[in-house]
């Protein structure tokens, strides 16, 4: 009796279609992993940056809150791998307000006299902090910023004597403000008030 049933095997062809399907395969999912590696280093990087401009802007606001105002001036230093750049600058603050209101107060006041915002330079009394932090990412520029501003209070007390000092020796802290504004208002608004029209007292009743 003679068969003519034969065991049928891959072909040629056949095995290296499935080779090359499994190359592209590999190909892709290293190139996946790749990104991802990439992505989590930069992504680590970048944290690091901002942990560094967070901690460089918190110790000149805690200078600042000391009563020590920082210099004027650019710095930078280098901390592998990030170069970190503090810039400060004094800055209008009536260049921050809209065109038509800071054009108003610049007309009301005078820029030669010393105010809460300008010394007697004209200097203003606010600096703009601005601290950077740079770093190569993979031969690309990265940075990160931070902003904040800072306040010179050293001569506020010339515009805001204290309570106890001169003629407000009698306004401490024992003294009542709302009778103070009472005594400071017109006679027509007294009156509008309890101060100035007390609630008449219930007649006693006989025994």
């Amino acid at each position: 009796m003679t068969t003519n049933s034969r065991t049928r095997g891959f072909t040629l062809i056949e095995v290296m279609g499935a080779v090359l399907v499994l190359g592209l395969l590999f190909t892709w999912l290293a190139s996946v992993a790749m990104v991802g590696l990439r992505s989590e280093g930069t992504d680590r990087r970048r944290a690091d940056a901002d942990l560094i401009a967070d901690l460089e802007l918190t110790t000149i606001e805690a200078s600042v809150s000391a009563g020590q105002m920082p210099k004027d001036g650019r710095s930078e230093r280098d901390e592998e791998p990030y170069r970190v750049f503090v810039e400060i600058a004094p800055i209008d603050v009536l260049s921050l307000l809209p065109a038509p209101l800071a054009k108003d107060i610049a007309q009301e006041s005078d820029p030669r006299a010393p105010s809460v915002l300008h010394d007697e330079r004209g200097e203003s009394r606010v600096r703009r902090v601005s601290v950077v932090v740079e770093w190569d990412e993979a031969g690309e520029p990265a940075q990160v910023e931070r902003t904040t501003y800072a306040y010179d209070k050293s001569e506020l007390a010339q515009f805001f004597p204290s309570e106890d000092s001169g003629e407000n020796a009698a306004t401490g802290p024992g003294a009542d403000p709302m009778k103070e504004l009472f005594d400071a208002s017109p006679p027509e608004l007294r009156r509008l008030t309890p101060m100035g029209n007390p609630p008449k007292s219930a007649p006693q009743r006989a025994r």
